[in-house]
């Protein structure tokens, strides 16, 4: 009996000892800077690229997010492909930039790094939430190189609209929240221009905080150290006030079309209330979600051979609460490219 606890207990301490060194060989590749492409005016983009193969996936997280919210998904995509995911300017490795962070300059700003990396299509492009404006600008631009396309969640153009016509009773949570953290993120790099803000103290901790996933936790001081620079806690900012102004008036594209180019919209199926959320406000939300998952059928309608897939057992960031099923729209898209590896784009 005693043996067979000794060879029960050891097999559970293999097995907790190889999670481990999974974990840690999926969150290797984002703690520290991989690849910083110069895409001038003394500004760089770190890159993350794992595996080789075409087409290129290139990943594209929501707002506030960089490569590392796609640890769980990118190395299994790696295993059939290059797949790179990229920092948006003032995030994770890349340096802050004067320009305004809208959708309009972070696709210029992923083009001109895949362009200095020399990384050339087909590509695959998968974008989560607000992400995803800066995914079908791309298409927009270079619709012979892009062939094929995964959303997470997406935003859609007139989300904010849409928020404060159905759900007013949420705008403090929902569009307004975006604001009220710019703003905090501006008052701060203000305080570290005057000196009222000094790095490495708690009120300077406070000031900059970025949550971040337990594995990644160790990141917090390397990131503290980054956003002791004002022009980067600025860039974040800038990031935030267009999100629900500039971005989404420039993803609309009225006379877009992306002919027979695989696509696949995922809509996440939970939308978690607090216990204590009124129920007249939690109806607003819910409806607030259906007319957003109607936004996302237009998105699968771009393309002949787009379709919608609703995730029921995830929330908004689908990549963490459901991995698989990301990696299965990937996986289908890969095959349909591959299968037919030549862009079919409509008109643009």
């Amino acid at each position: 009996m005693a043996s067979l606890f000794l060879a029960s207990a050891g097999h559970a301490i293999a097995q907790a000892a190889r999670q481990q060194a999974e974990g840690a060989q999926q969150t290797a590749p984002y703690l520290e800077p991989q690849r910083l492409i110069p895409i001038g005016k003394g500004r760089n983009i770190n890159l993350v690229c794992l595996g080789k193969g075409s087409p290129t996936v290139v990943f594209t997280a929501g707002l506030g997010g960089w490569s590392q919210v796609w640890y769980l998904v990118q190395g299994e995509v790696a295993h059939k492909t290059r797949a790179c995911a990229w920092d948006p300017a003032g995030l994770g490795f890349s340096s802050a930039s004067p320009e305004p962070q809208d959708a309009v300059h972070e696709t210029e700003d992923l083009t001109a790094t895949l362009n200095a990396a020399h990384i050339d299509g087909p590509f695959l492009m998968v974008a989560h939430s607000a992400g995803a404006f800066v995914g079908i600008l791309f298409a927009d631009q270079r619709p012979n190189d892009v062939a094929g396309m995964v959303l997470l969640d997406p935003s859609i153009p007139d989300q904010a609209a849409i928020r404060q016509r159905i759900a007013p009773k949420s705008e403090s949570s929902g569009n307004a929240g975006p604001a009220v953290e710019a703003k905090r993120l501006e008052d701060c790099a203000a305080r570290l221009k005057n000196g009222t803000l000094k790095p490495n103290t708690a009120d300077f901790d406070e000031c900059i905080a970025q949550p971040l996933p337990p594995e990644f936790s160790g990141l917090s001081k390397r990131l503290a150290r980054l956003n002791a620079d004002p022009a980067r806690l600025l860039t974040q900012a800038s990031a935030l006030v267009n999100v629900n102004s500039a971005s989404p008036r420039e993803a609309i594209n009225p006379h877009r079309s992306f002919g027979n180019m695989p696509m696949i919209v995922l809509t996440a199926g939970q939308h978690p209330f607090p216990p204590d959320m009124p129920a007249d406000l939690r109806h607003q939300i819910d409806q607030f979600f259906q007319v957003l998952a109607s936004g996302h059928k237009a998105y699968a309608a771009l393309s002949s051979r787009g379709r919608q897939e609703l995730v029921e057992d995830a929330a908004h960031f689908i990549q963490f609460d459901d991995p698989r099923a990301v990696l299965a729209a990937i996986d289908d898209v890969l095959t349909a490219i591959r299968k037919e590896p030549v862009p079919h784009a409509g008109a643009h």
